[in-house]
């Protein structure tokens, strides 16, 4: 009966109903059936998902509970690494606790966005790659320097205590403030710092980490040409000298303020063209970095052997693969996607050699 239930969840929408307090808002079960939802949604079918849906009416109950009294505590983490394009330690929470963080950023959501800059493209309704990569290339038609900036190891890096305090800036519920630093402390690379990369929280907790190194770039610096999308930074000026003064204020700001250590900065002409988001912008068009090549080729590669082998059926294969490639499409790069998939499919042919012809 409660997996039947379940799948009600999954046909019907949900609106969230407006409560006075925040956590009586997160706790609220239409707020936690939406979660139950996205959650479904955002992951694969995993055994613990079943086991959720087995009850799921009361499963929910119960995360409202815990939350209403205070003792929301995270489960462990599920561990693998990815090459995307370089390494990278993905944690995946349990599913309870996946439901749990998307409840609370059902009603967190306005929150954090108000504090976000209009050049801010990670995680965000409405933003992205493609808009942050377009604007990019905007900027390079009409100045002469870039600045790009970038954080060493940005979500391990993260203070624990001054993300803390930026948060109760946000949000005064204690209960609320309770569950965020629940999830905050489940995770840890060195003592007080790190945020696990796979946690929806952790896309909120990161972008929100430099929102107040977006208001040094564009209030202090008077930088009207600036984009960050999430760690990574680039700032445009018609003379080098005023990005050279900007790279030392915004660096002693993200060392001194955030304790991030930013790497090597890259301050070049445009016409050199501007790394940024796995392409090289330069005023005349978009291009692909080779990594970024490098990357396509091997999800590629990957889908056609998961076609070839069964365990991706041909639906399945042309909705990922034409993701894949629609992420590229923004750039000049039709010559090139169009011989990976030839490759993919015909693979490639030996030719014979003229000793072989003679024999």
């Amino acid at each position: 009966m409660g997996l039947r239930f379940s799948n009600v969840f999954l046909r019907r929408p949900f609106e969230v109903k407006p409560v006075g307090h925040l956590i009586e808002a997160i706790a609220d079960l239409d707020n936690l059936k939406l979660a139950f939802v996205k959650s479904c949604r955002a992951k694969p079918l995993t055994l613990d998902r079943l086991d959720f849906r087995g009850d799921v009416e009361a499963n929910l109950r119960s995360i409202g509970d815990a939350l209403l009294s205070g003792s929301y505590a995270p489960g462990p983490y599920r561990f693998f690494t990815i090459i995307d394009p370089k390494e990278r330690r993905i944690s995946a929470a349990p599913f309870r606790d996946r439901v749990t963080q998307h409840a609370i950023m059902n009603i967190l959501d306005p929150l954090f966005e108000r504090v976000q800059i209009h050049h801010s493209y990670a995680c965000r309704k409405g933003k992205g790659t493609k808009l942050a990569v377009l604007t990019a290339f905007h900027h390079c038609k009409s100045q002469a320097w870039f600045l790009k900036l970038d954080v060493r190891k940005y979500f391990d890096s993260i203070s624990h205590e001054i993300l803390k305090k930026q948060i109760r800036r946000l949000v005064s519920d204690s209960l609320v403030l309770a569950a965020l630093f629940a999830i905050i402390d489940s995770y840890e690379t060195t003592p007080g710092r790190g945020l696990p990369i796979g946690n929806l929280t952790s896309q909120y907790f990161a972008n929100h980490y430099l929102s107040g190194y977006d208001h040094v770039a564009l209030e202090k610096l008077r930088i009207g040409r600036y984009i960050r999308y999430m760690d990574d930074m680039a700032l445009w000026a018609e003379e080098k000298e005023c990005l050279v003064a900007a790279e030392k204020v915004l660096r002693s700001y993200a060392e001194c303020e955030l304790g991030l250590v930013l790497k090597v900065p890259i301050l070049n002409r445009v016409a050199a063209g501007v790394p940024f988001c796995g392409f090289l912008i330069k005023s005349r068009g978009i291009f692909l970095m080779d990594k970024t090549r490098r990357r396509y080729r091997r999800t590629q590669h990957a889908l056609m052997a998961g076609l070839a082998q069964g365990t991706l059926d041909q639906q399945g294969y042309a909705d990922r693969a034409l993701a894949s490639a629609s992420h590229l499409a923004i750039a000049r790069s039709r010559r090139f996607r169009y011989a990976v998939f030839r490759q993919g499919f015909y693979g490639v042919e030996p030719r014979e050699t003229g000793w072989q012809l003679e024999q």
